[in-house]
């Protein structure tokens, strides 16, 4: 009850906040960093100054020390003075972004900005403001595989910044299909004795496209006997399309998991010889018909990720192929042009 009433709370008070940036930070593809979208707040090492310059000047007027009472003014200066190096570490930062984003579902994406920047600037880190839990925990699963993997995929942090022109890449998580802003980038930075975090949240109108993740249309030894002759006339998949014997054989490749089980070499796998697949370098007509209404039995998202797969698999093969949605129909083709139409419309779906 009360996790529920704090979560509610929590994403009221984000809302508002980002209603009130919108206003305050309006979107736009070239950004300046200034005094109106500066945001400045003392870290815990600066609380934990503060107080102690309060307890020093406490001390030194009730016991009259005029010398403890000096060194409480002079941690005031050089904190009042740490304060505006921390604000000019940031300030007059140009950016510019002029691309969007393309990619798939469950990739890691880096999205290019030229920093123009009249100074050398120091320890600026760059992140976009994701705060997906399907993020957090896909970053803590890599995290647990290789700790140096939650810096590559969460931020990149420039510890010098030079004069002139820079051009950084930002790392973004593609978390679900759609084509929707890209949001927010976060940047923050402690440089000062670490007493202040100076950061903003500046957003460049910029949009991510996601396609379907790519995935194989396995059919298990069950699932084939059940569907039968419908199976192998009315739900015709893409693995399907290369026959023995119809297709010129190419080569034998180690089985990646997802492949379908009708390509695996079972000779060589009764030898000992490991799991491998036939590759064929042509589909049986040339031509190739991807047609949703034609896919077997499943989710939205999984009928998605078996087009994905097979579209991606045709634009490496160079195979001619078509896409069939129930609202657009794209008509045969092999370019690359192609594959990125199916895509997008696979996206847009």
């Amino acid at each position: 009850m009360f996790s529920s009433i704090k979560s509610g709370f929590k994403s009221l008070l984000n809302k508002r906040f980002n209603a009130w940036l919108t206003r305050r930070i309006p979107q736009h593809s070239q950004q300046v960093i200034n005094h109106r979208n500066i945001f400045i707040i003392p870290t815990r090492f600066g609380v934990g100054l503060m107080m102690f310059m309060l307890l020093l000047f406490l001390l030194g007027t009730n016991y009259q020390n005029n010398v403890i009472i000096l060194i409480s003014y002079l941690l005031v200066s050089f904190f009042i003075v740490v304060l505006h190096h921390s604000f000019f570490n940031l300030s007059g930062l140009r950016f510019q972004a002029t691309s969007s984003l393309q990619g798939f579902v469950d990739s890691a994406l880096h999205f290019p900005l030229v920093v123009t920047s009249k100074k050398v600037r120091f320890n600026i880190r760059f992140s976009f403001d994701q705060t997906s839990a399907k993020l957090e925990q896909e970053l803590d699963n890599r995290e647990g595989k290789n700790n140096t993997l939650k810096s590559e995929f969460g931020h990149v942090t420039l510890t010098e910044l030079s004069a002139g022109e820079n051009k950084i890449r930002i790392p973004y998580f593609v978390c679900k299909r759609g084509e929707y802003s890209l949001g927010r980038v976060l940047i923050i930075s402690e440089f000062g004795f670490g007493l202040f975090r100076t950061w903003t949240r500046l957003d460049f109108a910029q949009q991510v496209t996601a396609y379907p993740k790519p995935i194989a249309n396995l059919w298990t030894d069950k699932q084939q006997s059940i569907a039968g002759e419908e199976a192998e006339n009315n739900v015709e998949s893409y693995q399907d399309s290369f026959q023995p014997g119809q297709d010129e054989f190419h080569q034998l490749q180690h089985y990646q998991q997802g492949e379908p089980l009708s390509r695996v070499a079972w000779k060589q796998v009764a030898r000992g010889q490991g799991w491998l697949t036939k590759q064929y370098q042509q589909a049986l007509s040339g031509k190739l018909e991807l047609d949703f209404e034609h896919l077997p039995l499943g989710t939205l998202e999984q009928r998605l990720s078996w087009l994905s797969y097979a579209i991606k698999d045709c634009s490496d093969k160079q195979i001619a192929f078509s896409l069939k949605l129930p609202n657009q129909v794209v008509e045969y083709d092999h370019s690359s042009q192609h594959t990125l139409k199916c895509l997008t419309a696979l996206a847009r779906y």
